[in-house]
């Protein structure tokens, strides 16, 4: 009968795979990892917080923009509303100023034109023969005049310009009628006619005197 041979198989184990690991060799990665993952949720947090803090900020700042263009909007509207009211005011006022200031202007070359012609009138070169002729265009010259005058006065009278004529105007002189010319040529005639001798008598005396 064979013989059984008897075989055996030698397992190598090596000494560091036969060491048990520690007791809670894994621990510390693991607590590692932990510490890491919530050091970086942290600074997430702080990330979001600083965010939000600039968020904030961004809407008081837009808010308090909001509320100055608020401010312009409603001071552009009362400055803009005061402005066109000043101007519309000056406008009126500038054109009336302008009108009356040509009104005037007229109404200085008519007393210009009226003081022109009565300082040339002479009283002293008129003649007898043309005294009544003479003296109805003087007074012709001066109640045109004075009627110039007290129109101007009382169309002035409500303007800024009424000072110009002192508060009122000189009483319209009536044109002299036939009746009334006669009465002053009458008057002249005999005042002349009563004088004369006195004044030729003056001048003899003037003459007398310069002769010596």
């Amino acid at each position: 009968m064979p013989r059984t041979s008897d075989h055996k198989q030698h397992i190598n184990v090596r000494a560091t795979q036969m060491e048990m690991s520690p007791r809670g060799a894994g621990a510390a990665p693991l607590s590692e990892d932990f510490t890491g993952k919530l050091q970086e949720a942290q600074s997430q947090l702080e990330l979001l917080q600083q965010q939000q803090a600039e968020v904030e900020r961004q809407k008081l700042e837009l808010q308090e923009l909001n509320e100055h263009k608020d401010e312009f909007l409603q001071g552009q509207i009362e400055i803009n509303e005061k402005l066109n009211t000043a101007i519309t005011a000056m406008d009126r006022e500038i054109f009336a100023t302008r009108q009356e200031l040509e009104e005037l202007e007229q109404a200085r070359i008519c007393f210009a034109d009226h003081l022109e012609k009565i300082d040339q009138l002479n009283p002293d070169g008129w003649n007898n023969e043309s005294l009544r002729q003479d003296l109805s265009r003087a007074l012709s010259v001066l109640d045109l005049a004075e009627d110039e005058y007290e129109q101007a006065v009382a169309h002035f009278s409500s303007g800024r310009s009424s000072s110009v004529f002192g508060g009122g105007g000189a009483k319209p002189k009536r044109v002299a009628g036939p009746r009334q010319e006669s009465e002053l040529l009458t008057q002249f005639r005999n005042g002349f006619a009563y004088n004369f001798p006195l004044v030729l008598l003056g001048i003899v005396a003037m003459i007398v005197y310069l002769l010596k």
